[in-house]
């Protein structure tokens, strides 16, 4: 054989059992995937500097090691956020970024109304009761029904949108705030709209945020979002840990100020067992683990190196974040 034509950089080692999946999408077009597990910017630098395309799910890929691509076409971050990568400095080199932006809705959607049933019928202290010898419903009272009380979207795209018939089966009332949609979005699927994010917060016994992170959504769940929600408010977010403030979280959980939180994402990932969030009560966490299912992690592989094909094809790829990179 001879040299590949293409040099393919995951930077992500193990994160898959193979990247099989991932070579078969371009070995016909004369591509190489490589794999390398990197720290810093310059450990990216060392294995990426002649890529044509470089993959990425969980490392940051700054402006210091995209400077130092050569012949870079593509940043493909494999998920739907692209908060990891400088768009920005991308932009700049000519280089498309790209996300997988049609992948595990379902999912999602499936595991923030997980964690808000988790909380709100206090699963976690049944269980721990049960191992402690005590038994019985009477040591995690108050209960409450579900019918006909609120629950409150922060954001509303693609989950969201899947998560709404699921909440309306069981009796909720679906109201949601996002600024950047037209009304029609909202009347298509039942929601009552919300223009104001405390009218939103003050009003829901639940609330699940869904918003990107980005400058404008950093910290916007802080004290005072957390101080206008009810007393019996559950909180759940499966979007980014920046989003929300964690210290006003945490102190509104330990003085009361909401009644439980879930959260499958934080600011610290993974999370280290100094974190202030492992002691507080009436919390559950998961890994960041929402958008995973066997069949979300094919589709996430297919849709992805789909659009490294096309790239590499010459084509305009699917999911392009940046498409004024093409008027350069």
């Amino acid at each position: 054989m001879g040299k590949p034509k293409y040099k393919i950089v995951f930077l992500d080692k193990g994160y898959f059992p193979s990247i099989a999946r991932l070579q078969e999408a371009v070995t016909d077009l004369g591509g190489e995937v490589i794999e390398a597990e990197v720290k810093t910017q310059e450990d990216i630098i060392a294995v990426a500097k002649d890529a044509d395309v470089v993959i990425h799910i969980l490392p940051k890929v700054q402006r210091k090691a995209i400077e130092a691509f050569e012949r870079c076409r593509m940043i493909l971050r494999m998920g739907i956020g692209y908060d990891e990568v400088d768009v920005e400095a991308a932009t700049e080199r000519g280089i498309m970024v790209c996300n997988v932006a049609d992948y595990c809705h379902e999912e999602v959607s499936n595991h923030a109304l997980t964690l808000l049933l988790t909380v709100t019928r206090k699963i976690k202290p049944f269980d721990q009761n049960i191992r402690q010898g005590k038994w019985g419903w009477r040591y995690v009272r108050p209960l409450y029904e579900l019918r006909d009380k609120i629950l409150g979207l922060v954001a509303f795209g693609k989950i969201p949108r899947c998560l709404t018939p699921k909440a309306q089966a069981l009796g909720l009332k679906v109201i949601a705030y996002d600024p950047y949609l037209f009304d029609d979005i909202f009347e298509k699927w039942g929601v009552e709209r919300r223009l104001d994010l405390e009218d939103l917060l003050s009003q829901s016994d639940f609330i699940s945020v869904h918003a990107p992170y980005n400058r404008e959504t950093k910290g916007m769940i802080g004290e005072a979002e957390f101080r206008s929600m009810k007393k019996t408010a559950i909180f759940v977010n499966t979007s980014r840990g920046p989003v929300v403030d964690e210290a006003a979280l945490i102190k509104a959980l330990q003085e009361g100020w909401i009644a439980g939180a879930g959260l499958d994402v934080m600011v610290e990932e993974p999370l280290s067992l100094a974190n202030p969030l492992l002691s507080v009560p009436n919390l559950i966490l998961t890994p960041h683990a929402a958008w995973y299912s066997e069949r979300s992690v094919q589709v996430l592989i297919e849709n992805g190196m789909a659009d490294v094909a096309r790239v590499l094809q010459g084509k305009r790829p699917k999911n392009l974040v940046n498409p004024q990179v093409l008027w350069k």
